[in-house]
């Protein structure tokens, strides 16, 4: 019997799947529900506190004029008697706004800097500059938001994160969060700029899809009617992808996702790349796996990673003339060596051997659908094999207690720098339709920060190192 997964990702949610939709995941005519199946009322989320914040804008290079649009939310109640810590969350996706995602860490007693790239915000609120798609400006902004979140870069008035906040602020070490594709940049960052940035003392991913196969996801992903059946099983793990590229084929006047690319903004380009089962040389949609593209800034080409280039040219599958709306082998690196995050962590785990980072996965990814999870175990065991002095999947389960008040047994206790059994990594994700995944990753940082602060890298906790509670009233009795 088929199983249909249908995950919950989000607290904001609708239950919108039809009697009609569930028949069609159950015969696997469509992939798995979207992230937001799962009403909220299904999830325990945590009793909470207000939050406040406050608004400004940081001078960069990258952003001539008004400078990049910041929010700062802050607690009522610091975690620390030093003060609240610092977290800079990155925004996953493409997009070049940042401002209107929170994973509500202020009611772990953190103060949350979100921000917009260059060319990004909104009305009243937006970063000058020009936005290039994560790319080395992007990258620079970012430093720049970190510098200004270690208190070493004023804002346009000459305002420090002290003080802007009207709570204390902790500033031992801040801490940076990579959601989803907010992973690459940060670790492209952390690389270039390791010198500046010396201040930030770990690091937590959600589901960070590091890994040129994995942003645009190209093993399958929720876009796609079918998993790429070409990827051997298990071979991420070992930080080399294995694809079987000999059913490869290409049709130009093919479409893949239409409207896709347009809803994004982005050049809707003709073409597919697919794994032609049948060998008539056509894209059966239902039954043959695409590749999908990623684009760029005055580039208006087709970008695919640079593995799957590099078998275009061995397999020949254009033939004698390379079209011109693909991206040659060059393009596709140069693309890549910006945005894959993983190219970068020997670097980061030497120019910052003091970082301590953290990897959150659930039981169903809300982009990559694969049953090894490889972007997981990839980037865990990059971290792991790079010698990072404190690298652990998933938040010890003291932290996710105090953060979402449920039972340990709920979630997975894996041990900081343990290997990876990748045929069994399942055992080491965290279940799904029991907390918002935001819960996660505030007990993610609360662990990250309180070990940092207490220099404890004990492997086996038996409370939280830190005893805080935000001060949220419990319920009224029904």
């Amino acid at each position: 019997m088929k199983v249909c997964r249908i995950p919950a990702k989000q607290i904001i949610g609708l239950a919108f799947g039809s009697a009609f939709s569930l028949l069609l995941c159950l015969l696997g005519l469509i992939p798995a529900l979207a992230v937001t199946d799962i009403p909220p009322e299904s999830l325990k989320i945590p009793r909470m506190v207000a939050e406040e914040s406050v608004s400004t804008f940081v001078p960069s290079e990258t952003a001539p004029g008004q400078g990049l649009a910041v929010n700062l939310i802050y607690p009522p109640k610091p975690r620390y008697p030093e003060g609240a810590p610092v977290v800079v969350v990155v925004p996953g996706g493409t997009a070049a706004d940042g401002l209107g995602f929170s994973m509500h860490a202020a009611q772990a007693g953190f103060v949350e800097v979100r921000f917009a790239f260059p060319g990004g915000g909104k009305s009243g609120l937006a970063s000058s500059g020009i936005y290039d798609n994560r790319g080395q400006s992007c990258q620079a902004a970012l430093r720049d938001i970190l510098l200004f979140a270690q208190g070493k870069l004023p804002d346009s008035q000459g305002r420090t994160v002290r003080d802007l906040v009207p709570v204390k602020v902790y500033l031992g070490s801040i801490g940076i969060v990579g959601w989803s594709n907010g992973g690459n940049i940060a670790l492209v960052t952390l690389s270039k700029f390791a010198e500046q940035l010396g201040a930030v003392g770990w690091a937590a991913f959600y589901e960070c899809p590091a890994g040129a196969l994995f942003f645009p996801p190209n093993l399958g992903g929720d876009q796609d009617l079918k998993i790429n059946s070409h990827y051997r099983q298990g071979s991420c793990a070992t930080g080399k992808c294995l694809v079987d590229y000999r059913k490869l084929t290409w049709q130009a006047d093919a479409q893949k996702n239409t409207g896709l690319h347009k809803r994004l903004g982005e050049p809707e380009i003709p073409g597919v790349l697919f794994f032609d089962e049948n060998r008539n040389r056509i894209w059966d949609e239902a039954r043959e796996y695409a590749f999908s593209y990623a684009t760029d800034i005055g580039l208006e080409k087709q970008i695919y990673p640079p593995q799957v280039t590099k078998a275009v040219q061995r397999f020949r599958v254009f033939g004698d003339k390379w079209p011109g709306t693909v991206a040659t082998s060059a393009e596709s690196v140069a693309y890549f060596q910006e945005r894959d995050g993983s190219l970068y962590v020997p670097d980061v785990c030497q120019k910052l051997p003091g970082l301590l980072v953290e990897i959150f996965g659930s039981k169903t990814d809300h982009m990559q659908r694969q049953p090894d999870h490889p972007h997981v175990a990839l980037l865990y065991n990059a971290f792991l094999a790079n010698r990072a002095k404190f690298v652990r999947l998933n938040p010890d389960p003291v932290y996710v207690v105090q953060a979402a008040n449920m039972s340990a047994f709920n979630f997975v206790d894996n041990k900081p720098n343990a290997s990876l059994d990748a045929d069994a990594i399942d055992l080491n994700l965290e279940p799904e339709g029991l907390t918002p995944d935001y819960v996660f990753m505030d007990a993610a940082i609360a662990e990250l920060s309180d070990r940092k602060r207490a220099k404890n890298l004990d492997a086996d906790l038996k409370v939280p190192i830190v005893n805080y509670a935000n001060g949220a009233e419990p319920a009224a009795a029904k």
